[in-house]
């Protein structure tokens, strides 16, 4: 009975993890809310970006991290890979509800829902997401 009353102050998931029964459990009720399909932007000014391309796979999830100190957008938003390879951003005409989602401690990552060349352009379509 001990147990259970510790379960009941320290939260049940807390406790599992406490005796690594549930390694990872962040929350078991969370959902993943589509937000927007966006193309990514910039694609053609990242460096070495050629040689990360055929790693890419499609319905990978990325990291977005938030820029704010970006001269020309105080709204921008990077996109980088699992391995923290930045591919460009979130275009900038999107990105004003996302940013603003992100500073009030949301969760939003994105997925990669296709990748194709068109001459020296790669053009990277994702799916954005807020865990909630």
């Amino acid at each position: 009975m001990n147990d259970l009353t510790k379960a009941g102050q320290a939260g049940l998931l807390s406790l599992l993890r406490q005796d690594t029964v549930l390694p990872d459990i962040s929350d078991p009720y969370s959902r993943e809310i589509l937000l927007i399909e966006v193309k990514v932007a910039g694609t053609s000014h990242v460096l070495g970006i050629e040689e990360v391309v055929p790693f890419l796979t499609e319905g990978e999830t990325l990291t977005l991290k938030r820029v704010p100190d970006n001269p020309s957008d105080p709204w921008a938003i990077k996109i980088f890979n699992a391995d923290g390879f930045k591919l460009g951003y979130v275009p900038q005409k999107d990105n004003l509800i996302l940013a603003r989602l992100m500073d009030a401690g949301k969760e939003l990552f994105a997925r990669l829902t296709e990748k194709t060349w068109n001459g020296h352009w790669l053009f990277l379509r994702v799916q954005i997401f807020m865990r909630d």
